[in-house]
């Protein structure tokens, strides 16, 4: 059972939104079929987004380049790339409606003739579609900007289907994905000695992490989680990916870790992964000091994280499931609100126009 002192400290309900984050897939799978009014030919694809907004296009992403025509790129950003062009279906997502980035970036995005779709709950995102003829896919509002990621991945799925980058079996992958991320969700829901969210909490709750994933597999995954652990958990950690942490990083992880018992790895894996970069893992871990030569499990300085199901569609659903929950005890453990972000906010104030 959870702790009862946790309770109090989520007021927001940050910990219902994770649990229930695979009803926000399946509901917008239950919704009818989303048809642009009209469509121009593309040749590329461009996914605007800040934030909770935008992670949900990186996964998105790793899950084109395996089975799409069409490139796809994500962009954090004012500005686009010079390559937008009229041949180019652009992705505006901005849950509030009102980020400043994706509605300068989508204002040049219509400059330079690219055919726009718009994801939003509302807000001058959903005016600006109304008012420019742009395709809009809306999705409800309520939440915070990163525990709407089920209602954002189903919705930037839908529009892609649609178009005919991905297929139409796509969106039963999805569901069926959305089962099992409410499965596994119910395991970690519980704060039970049986709990791997809650012990990768404990392990990274006063320390100082990094988070390594691969390229193809898991790297929107690690940056879910360093920004996660930011927002929810209100702890600053970095992150890298295999293969390229092993062309630079790991001579100063190594540094590190001769010297600093307070640094902590969490390696997230997949059973996609080239044998290589498993390889490159395990010696990365021995070579550095974090694992003894020969030993299987890790040790008290790492830790490995992986989702499970037959696809990577499924294993990348569940294993954000995972990492939500972790940062969620990360938060509690550390006696923090996981859903107060008041520096963001008094940021975004202090960047209001005035009149």
């Amino acid at each position: 059972m959870m702790r009862p002192e946790w309770e109090k400290l989520d007021p927001g309900g940050m910990g219902q939104a994770i649990r229930t984050c695979h009803e926000q897939i399946l509901a917008a799978l239950d919704e009818p079929v989303w048809q642009p009014a009209a469509a121009r030919p593309f040749d590329k694809i461009l996914y605007l987004g800040m934030g909770g907004s935008a992670i949900g296009g990186d996964m998105v992403r790793v899950w084109c380049e395996r089975s799409a025509a069409v490139p796809m790129a994500v962009q954090r950003d004012y500005n686009i790339p010079g390559w937008v062009d009229e041949r180019t279906l652009v992705l505006a997502a901005s849950y509030s409606g009102n980020t400043e980035e994706t509605l300068s970036a989508a204002e040049l995005a219509a400059a330079s003739g690219a055919q726009l779709a718009a994801i939003t709950s509302g807000g001058e995102l959903a005016r600006q579609a109304a008012a420019q003829g742009w395709q809009l896919l809306q999705i409800p509002d309520g939440f915070q900007p990163r525990a709407a990621i089920g209602y954002s991945l189903a919705a930037i799925c839908r529009i892609l289907v649609a178009y005919e980058v991905l297929p139409q079996t796509l969106l039963g992958e999805l569901g069926r994905a959305a089962k099992l991320m409410g499965s596994e969700s119910a395991r970690w829901s519980t704060a039970g000695s049986a709990n791997l969210a809650l012990a990768t909490a404990e392990l990274i709750a006063d320390r100082q992490v990094i988070i390594y994933g691969t390229s193809g597999t898991t790297e929107a995954l690690a940056l879910r989680m360093r920004s996660q652990l930011a927002e929810n958990g209100n702890l600053l950690a970095g992150h890298h990916l295999l293969p390229e942490l092993n062309h630079n990083e790991i001579v100063g992880l190594n540094d590190r870790l001769a010297s600093d018992d307070g640094l902590v790895v969490v390696w997230l894996a997949d059973t996609d992964d080239h044998p290589r970069v498993a390889l490159r893992r395990q010696l990365t871990a021995e070579l550095t000091g974090l694992r003894k030569v020969g030993e299987t499990l890790p040790g008290p300085r790492e830790v490995v994280l992986s989702g499970v199901g037959e696809s990577l569609l499924e294993r990348n659903l569940t294993l954000l499931n995972l990492i939500d929950w972790s940062s969620y005890y990360t938060a509690l453990l550390r006696g923090q609100d996981p859903t107060a972000i008041d520096v963001l906010l008094a940021l975004k104030d202090r960047l209001a126009p005035r009149p």
